[in-house]
């Protein structure tokens, strides 16, 4: 578990209230921040995401999170290294589903790729109101992944190399399908 290891993070977001994230409705979802929660809601049967403004290069990055209602291959997690927060049509997407698996995606603004395609782990902790912890540890295009400080995989993709970051969540299962996001921290690597 890196955060055990790296010292205090370089910058810590309690979900105590939305400063640095647009909140209300978009297109594709809307936001609130309630009971120390960001709560973000699909609402419609394709992936959602919303942004905050800090900008990384080289990071480890983790956020607590839950959905109470997901079923199957429903999904959440972090999207991170998106190039342009204005319109944020690019990106990687590491997330898990509701029934145990993790996957990283890679969205160019037309077409969803799947460096690490859906994979069953044990890391997991399924079912509703279940908090994981999901972790990235970016340096340059060697991208590694933990879940619940259990390291889970790595790949090398040099696609993206630095962007923002924030909150994905996507399924048909469950309609408004929610994540609940406690706590999000980062550190910068030198």
């Amino acid at each position: 578990d890196p955060a055990r290891t790296l010292g205090e993070p370089d910058w810590v977001d309690t979900m105590a209230d939305s400063e640095g994230w647009a909140i209300g409705y978009s297109e594709y979802s809307s936001i609130e921040f309630e009971d120390g929660y960001l709560k973000l809601t699909a609402d419609l049967d394709v992936d959602a995401w919303r942004l905050t403004w800090p900008f990384l290069e080289d990071f480890y990055l983790e956020a607590k999170m839950q959905s109470p209602e997901c079923e199957g291959s429903d999904h959440f997690g972090i999207m991170f290294r998106v190039p342009a927060n204005a319109n944020a049509n690019r990106g990687y997407l590491f997330g898990i589903t509701c029934d145990g698996k993790y996957g990283l995606r890679r969205w160019d603004g037309q077409v969803m790729y799947s460096p690490i395609a859906w994979t069953e782990s044990d890391a997991i902790k399924k079912g509703e109101d279940e908090m994981n912890t999901l972790g990235i540890m970016a340096e340059g295009a060697q991208l590694t992944f933990y879940i619940n400080g259990e390291k889970v995989d790595e790949v090398s993709d040099n696609a993206y190399l630095a962007g923002s970051f924030g909150i994905f969540v996507g399924g048909t299962n469950v309609d408004d399908l929610t994540v609940w996001v406690d706590q999000i921290r980062y550190w910068t690597i030198e």
